[in-house]
């Protein structure tokens, strides 16, 4: 089974133009022209890919700068997998506000192979997905709520979450952790495997989770700069989880590449001498999977050891080119410290 998990989807300006009757009538050999360009890209993706399942974790009737009313490209996209048959799944995300989902979720009921999920959990070809949507996760107090009330094994968990409140997904019982919002990360922490992803006006990132019988399942995070340029890290979950700080991966077909000495290296090498490289500096995210664990066991009492970060080392560390670990995060997960 291919899951395909795709966020914040960035509508252009000029697709808040779609109409209702336009959606209702659209003719499918249409999607490739200009107008619908977009939407187009998307559902390449998809296709490509060959996705039994495609999960949206959020921001799917925004432009992902507070520009509203894009419902009906989304549920143009939606109508395209229904025609082919292709179950999906969405929640809500910080750029979804109350007026246009809820015209998502009145439109998805009239489709056979798409529900909302925002706060509640489903079950497909046996797996069981839990939603968590952003104004949930924004609330400590019903995230807190959530987990208390999760007493069963998901096999993921989709979200669109906070940073600040990411590390209190791992609460919850499942293997897969998937959010949208912002950064890309793709890591470990108590024994769970995490996703981050987010998209701009110019690429896409996703994440592709090929199910096997055998329970040896693999995931793919893929970034398309454009059309015609891939950039993919694949891993053996069960080689992830396991091994847990695996720093030697597969990218883009070359095996046993480093990315560990990529997350350490200063930026403008990896411009000047490595350039594809630069995608994948903070994405394996080596040291956020260490500020977690820091973090975790210090508020459950577990004594640190020479190989953990300490509180100290964790304040400002850079997790992403633009984002350090703040004391407000911090605080969050312990209190005053």
């Amino acid at each position: 089974m291919n899951i395909l998990v795709l966020s914040d989807l960035n509508w252009e300006p000029h697709l808040k133009s779609i109409t209702e009757s336009e959606v209702l009538s659209f003719d499918p050999s249409r999607i490739s022209i200009l107008r619908y360009q977009r939407i187009y890209r998307y559902l390449k993706i998809i296709e490509a890919e060959k996705a039994d399942l495609v999960l949206f974790a959020g921001d799917v009737t925004g432009d992902g700068s507070c520009g509203h009313g894009f419902h009906h490209a989304f549920n143009l996209l939606l109508t395209l997998l229904e025609a082919k048959q292709i179950p999906s799944i969405f929640i809500a995300g910080n750029h979804d506000e109350p007026v246009y989902y809820k015209q998502v979720n009145e439109f998805s009921k009239t489709l056979k192979y798409t529900q909302n999920i925002n706060n509640t959990s489903t079950t497909i070809n046996g797996l069981k997905i839990l939603g968590v949507s952003y104004y949930t996760s924004k609330s400590k107090r019903k995230l807190d709520a959530m987990i208390k009330a999760s007493q069963n094994e998901y096999d993921i968990v989709l979200a669109h979450a906070q940073l600040k409140r990411r590390i209190r997904l791992f609460d919850i019982p499942t293997k897969y952790i998937f959010t949208g919002h912002y950064d890309r990360k793709l890591c470990t922490h108590r024994n769970k495997i995490f996703v981050a992803l987010d998209n701009d006006s110019s690429e896409v990132s996703y994440a592709l989770l090929q199910v096997n019988n055998n329970g040896s399942d693999k995931i793919h995070y893929k970034i398309k700069p454009n059309d015609d340029v891939l950039f993919s890290l694949s891993e053996d979950t069960t080689q992830m989880l396991n091994k847990k700080r695996n720093y030697i991966v597969k990218i883009n077909g070359i095996q046993d590449v480093d990315l560990k000495q990529i997350e350490a290296a200063p930026y403008q090498a990896l411009i000047n001498e490595r350039g594809n490289y630069l995608y994948f500096k903070y994405l394996r995210g080596l040291q956020y999977a260490k500020s977690l664990d820091t973090l975790y066991k210090t508020k459950n009492g577990i004594d640190l050891n020479e190989k953990d970060l300490t509180l100290d080392q964790i304040f400002q560390l850079q997790i992403t080119d633009a984002y350090k670990i703040s004391k407000s995060l911090m605080e969050d997960y312990l209190g005053k410290f």
